[in-house]
């Protein structure tokens, strides 16, 4: 299989690069929008995973099949409280929906930029978008035929695996703030609260750690290759 020159893959890969650099602007333009629009008295609404709590939900996975407990299902359908509440549970084909009136300002535009909405602007992916496509950018407008592997790009391809690795911990550190901003909502069925089975949307929109080290380990083979080819070049 013939692949294509470094040249012609460049002259394809640049542009993507930079239809990136734009978007990633588009994106906090949106995420300005929607923050004025959280200041408004709309309701909040959430998404619910309720199969495992969402902090570490694979060790609570595990946990429940050492123990042999049963979890309900992502698409169960939970009911409300016989008497009025001030929240109240919807269904879509994805998933549940917890919506409830937040009187506070400051809490819905938190919420917003934690990631804990239906739509798909927060903070951590418009600094993974920003930030990610900067560095890609920079790093194709260095590599030349000439010049394919340099020290500069060895770093650069760290800071993108370092970025997606620091993005992964904020994400847990996201999910502890939404815990203590979404009040402590109760329903039978479930034995927490159920703020501790709202999903960020990031967590489907953002690479995961594994990524990261991926990234990590490619930036110091890359490295290491760099240092090999300017050996041989003195060398010569």
């Amino acid at each position: 299989m013939r692949i294509l020159p470094l040249a012609s893959l460049l002259r394809f890969t640049r542009p993507l690069a930079y239809l990136l650099l734009l978007a990633s602007g588009f994106e906090v333009i949106l995420l300005l929008a929607r923050t004025v629009a959280a200041f408004d008295s709309a309701p909040v609404e959430l998404t619910l995973y309720t199969t495992d709590p969402n902090i570490f939900p694979t060790l609570h996975a595990i946990h429940a099949g050492l123990v042999g407990d049963s979890r309900p299902s992502r698409t169960v359908q939970l009911y409300e409280p016989a008497v009025k509440s001030p929240f109240e549970i919807a269904s879509n084909p994805q998933a549940l929906v917890l919506r409830y009136h937040e009187p506070s300002a400051e809490r819905r535009v938190a919420l917003l930029y934690l990631g804990a909405s239906n739509e798909y602007q927060s903070l951590a992916w418009g600094a993974f978008l920003a930030v990610g496509s900067w560095l890609l950018w920079q790093l194709l407008l260095d590599v030349t035929p000439a010049t394919p592997f340099t020290f500069t790009n060895a770093r650069r391809l760290r800071g993108l695996g370092l970025l997606v690795l620091g993005l992964d911990f904020a994400q847990e550190l996201a999910y502890l703030a939404v815990r203590a901003l979404v009040p402590p909502f109760r329903v039978p069925g479930l034995t927490e609260p159920l703020s501790h089975y709202v999903r960020l949307n990031t967590e489907t929109t953002l690479p995961g750690w594994e990524v990261g080290l991926m990234l990590l380990v490619i930036a110091a083979v890359y490295q290491r290759g760099v240092e090999l080819s300017r050996e041989a070049e003195l060398v010569i």
